[in-house]
């Protein structure tokens, strides 16, 4: 059965941060491919919601229930529920992920 695909306002900020970079550095073609890059990345999570593997950041502080997916560089966070797959993060890979997703657990939005 598939599962309704739901963005977290933290995700679409996010996304939103990242094709507006693009946009600004490469253009509004380049922004569009890179958008939709991902979106349709994160539209395959449906298909095997479990294949993101879990986040090895996050394992040592026991959050095992967060899995990723890679859209190179960018990296898709996301938690499946009975219901829906939530889409809580997108972070560029090269910047400091453990500090990012630290600060994220701080402020509640992991």
């Amino acid at each position: 059965m598939k599962k309704k695909i739901v963005w977290s306002q933290d995700a679409s900020d996010d996304l939103f941060d990242i094709v507006s970079y693009i946009k600004e550095k490469s253009g509004t073609t380049i922004a569009y491919e890179i958008y939709q890059r991902i979106i349709n990345h994160v539209e395959k999570i449906d298909l095997f919601p479990e294949s993101g593997r879990v986040v090895p950041e996050l394992i040592s502080i026991g959050i095992l229930d967060i899995r990723e997916i890679i859209e190179a560089p960018w990296r898709i966070f996301y938690r499946v529920t009975e219901s829906e797959i939530q889409i809580i993060s997108v972070i560029d890979g090269r910047r400091n992920i453990e500090e990012i997703l630290y600060k994220k657990v701080i402020d509640g939005k992991l």
